[in-house]
């Protein structure tokens, strides 16, 4: 299941990246570029707790609220800054490089503090070779994400949607990939407790939540990114139709 809502969200910011590309007004992009990173940002952390809801402890298990929804909005920020790059201008080595960096930190920053939303005591010791190789390839993930996103846009290539389901099945096994490698980092102590267990969220209540609300969310914007799409296309036919029959007109006179 997370590896089916990574790819979802990984599939909905190519088509999103495409659509904003091409919008003329500044408000209308700006609107897009807001759902896109909500879109994008709610995919990536419930692939997180949808993770976690796969790991089971013999103890009871809850996450603090306000932990859980800073999480979220780190996972929703990085989105937005991940579109904002590849629907700028021209989009240079450096700022790829260094738009990659900060995105695969902001991702495992994301996983990380959703960790410390269970508030385990004693806290949770990690394997800092396996911490290190979560954040690289967090980091090399966000890098690819960012050049396919990119280099998948426009409609004029051969099989376009092909290429994004293809990409975002890579980009859905490389955000997978970093959540269980950190999660093969955590080591809990024998008789650890979890602090968020008595009043945090509980996780058949969250697990719920964050499936319908991911699903729902991702499902939603792609229709609706389509649909607009649609609609420009069909206005841009009309007005290339009309300005034809113009001319039409002027010659006859």
């Amino acid at each position: 299941m997370s590896l089916i809502v990574a790819t979802l969200a990984s599939f909905t910011a190519i088509d999103l990246a495409d659509r904003l590309s091409i919008l003329a007004y500044a408000r209308l992009r700006h609107a897009w570029l807001a759902a896109g990173a909500l879109a994008m940002g709610v995919g990536i952390w419930s692939m997180h707790f949808i993770g976690m809801l796969s790991f089971s402890l013999s103890i009871p298990i809850g996450y603090d609220l306000a932990i859980t929804c800073y999480s979220l909005v780190i996972a929703v920020l990085v989105s937005w800054f991940a579109l904002h790059v590849v629907t700028g201008g021209r989009l240079k080595l450096v700022h790829l490089l260094a738009g990659g960096v900060l995105m695969g930190l902001g991702i495992a920053g994301m996983h990380y503090m959703g960790m410390a939303a269970m508030l385990m005591n004693p806290a949770i010791q990690y394997d800092w070779n396996l911490v290190a190789a979560s954040v690289v390839i967090a980091i090399a993930a966000s890098t690819a994400a960012l050049w396919l996103a990119r280099a998948l846009r426009g409609t004029d290539q051969t099989h376009v949607m092909l290429k994004r389901m293809g990409a975002a099945c890579v980009m859905g096994i490389a955000i997978v990939g970093m959540h269980y490698t950190g999660m093969a980092a955590a080591n809990f102590p024998l008789g650890s407790i979890c602090g968020a267990a008595a009043n945090g969220v509980k996780p058949q209540w969250l697990g719920a939540a964050v499936i319908s609300f991911a699903f729902g969310i991702l499902i939603v914007t792609l229709l609706l990114s389509r649909l607009d799409a649609r609609v420009a296309f069909l206005a841009r036919s009309v007005a290339r139709l009309d300005d034809h029959l113009d001319r039409m007109r002027g010659s006859s006179h």
